[in-house]
Parts: C-alpha cells; structure tokens; sequence
C-alpha cells in the first residue's frame, strides 16, 4: 500500500515474497527525481546530495555542508542503523538522491534507503557466476546513477542498470570473462549519455582496460586498453625477450600483462577529458618476464570521453619492480 509517498508492508507479506533476482522488500521509491546529467556536472552545487562516487567530478570528495563542526563534533550521536545481511568489511561508499541513499553491500546487493530513518525501500541482488575467479574479497565500491537509472559493477564483470524507484534491473552487459580473472569492483562513472569503468583482476594475468557503454542500451561505445597490443602507441614499452633471460621472460608478456583500473576516474568537462589511474603490471613480483616499460601500467591516462582515445599518460613507475 502506498501512502504519503511512503510504502507499509506487513512482515509476513515480506516472507512470502522470497529472495528474487530483485529481493524487493515492496517498497517503491516514490516521486525520486531525475539526475540528468548537467546535475552530475555541477554536483558540488547541492552538497545535500551526493550524487556520485568521489562527491564530483574533480575527485575532491569534499563536502560544503556545514552543519557538523570542530565544535560540535562531540555531540553527534546514532540516528539509525543498517544491518546487512552479509557479514565482511564495507568499502561502498553511498550515493544521497534527495532523500534517498543507495549503497552496494556484499557481495553485489543494491540497497535503497530513506537517508532520514534508515528505512528500507528495496534490494537488488545480482546473481554471480558460481565459475567466478577474484582476487582479496568480495568488494564493490559503489554505483553511478544517471536519470532515474543506477548502475553497478560486479565481481562476475558484469555491468548492471537498474531501476532507481523499482530495484527492477533493466540490462546487463557482460564486460569482460569473469573466469579469465576479470572483475568490476569501482563505482562507475557516469559522463553524458556514458558509464565508464575499469577491469580489475591483475592478480590472474588479465589485459587491463576502460570501457564506455551507452546508458539506456548497454552496448559498448569504446575501449581503452591499459596494455597496449605491439604496434600501438606504446607497445614498444613491452619489449622482446633477449636470448640472455632464458625461459624466464615471456616476448608476449603484453597479452596478460596487468593494467588493472580499480579506482573511479574524474572528469574535466571543459577538455572533455575522464583520467584514470592504472595499477601495476603483471606479474607483479618476477619482473624479468616481461622486459621494458610496460605502459600503462602505474600510469594516470587521459582518455577523449567520447571516443576512449588517448590524450596524454604519466607513468610514475616505469618497469615496476
């Protein structure tokens, strides 16, 4: 029943509605508004809100709002508690729409709250593929929402859209081979009509990459590989073998090579330009097997958000050792 903007259920109602693919707990978010994009650009505009990963787009993760002091800090106390159904550590961080929070709990679970009480309105629960290989933990780092439209990465790297009022999920994009070591644990980056994210799965000789999907299809708009193949710019950074290193080095360590992208990347609207930091190179131990360079890996690389093209990288470590 919905009343005043507000859903009641009873407790054996909830019961009886079992753990679906959307674990709804029959409470629909009503009259959630609409974040179009020019609101995601000047996020830092409605500090009431937290409407992406990082607060905005320049990455701060600075908050304006100045209710909480030096002075006043010791006063703060518990309004409400959430209590996950999935025990292990949290690395979420949620997103404030007017109102309503939405977090990503273990292992890929969408939740939608009253950022007032604590109710729940919903839970979406993506199921994994059980032949899943990833590395240190079952995290996910949060969502982008654009439109009325959340979307979330997933450990069986997957990209998910889900329905902000319903939890009902719209599409799902593979991305890449969960069982080749592939896995989405950032929050995406919503630019314009894109959601952009990075692989994760160094540890499993993945080659890295950023890609961009259309938001209301799901379809992939472009790819930039972290490693790149031999005769693109920056290939010669991974170089041949030399008769001296014996079996020990591989002539195509590029193929595997690492390259992760595991943290959300910024956006400067006025170049057009999302930067991204890239983690190291695979293996990450036995360097002699993959002689030169290795761009990009331990690089910021900053990519044409239309397009996916490279503008520029840095690359803090060379050959990381």
């Amino acid at each position: 029943m919905i009343t005043n903007n507000k859903t009641q259920t009873s407790p054996g109602a909830l019961r009886r509605l079992g753990l679906a693919s959307v674990a709804s707990l029959a409470l629909i978010v009503v009259g959630h508004a609409q974040v179009a994009s020019d609101r995601v650009l000047n996020a830092t505009r409605e500090p009431q809100n937290w409407l992406t990963y990082s607060g905005g787009y320049f990455s701060q993760r600075h908050s304006a709002l100045s209710q909480i002091t030096p002075a006043n800090a010791k006063n703060l106390e518990l309004a409400w508690m959430y209590q996950a159904a999935v025990a292990g550590a949290w690395q979420t961080t949620p997103l404030v729409v007017d109102g309503v929070m939405y977090l990503t709990q273990r292992p890929n679970d969408v939740v939608a709250l009253d950022a007032r009480t604590g109710r729940v309105f919903w839970i979406y629960r993506h199921v994994l593929d059980p032949n899943q290989l990833v590395c240190c933990g079952a995290n996910n780092r949060g969502l982008a929402i654009l439109g009325d439209t959340l979307y979330m990465g997933t450990l069986d790297a997957h990209l998910v859209a889900i329905d902000a009022k319903s939890g009902r999920a719209l599409w799902n994009t593979q991305v890449a081979e969960s069982k080749s070591g592939y896995s989405l644990t950032l929050a995406p980056l919503a630019v314009k009509d894109k959601i952009i994210v990075g692989v994760g799965g160094g540890e499993y000789g993945i080659r890295g990459f950023v890609a961009a999907f259309d938001a209301r299809s799901g379809k992939e708009a472009w790819r930039f590989h972290t490693i790149p193949a031999p005769g693109e710019p920056g290939g010669d950074s991974w170089k041949t073998c030399p008769p001296s290193q014996g079996t020990y080095c591989d002539s195509e360590a590029w193929k595997h090579g690492g390259g992760s992208v595991w943290v959300t990347g910024s956006y400067d609207a006025a170049l057009n330009l999302t930067y991204w930091g890239v983690g190291n190179a695979g293996p990450d131990w036995n360097n002699e097997q993959r002689p030169g360079d290795n761009l990009y890996t331990d690089s910021v690389v900053a990519l044409d958000a239309d397009t996916g093209r490279l503008k520029w990288h840095y690359q803090f470590t060379p050959h990381d050792r």
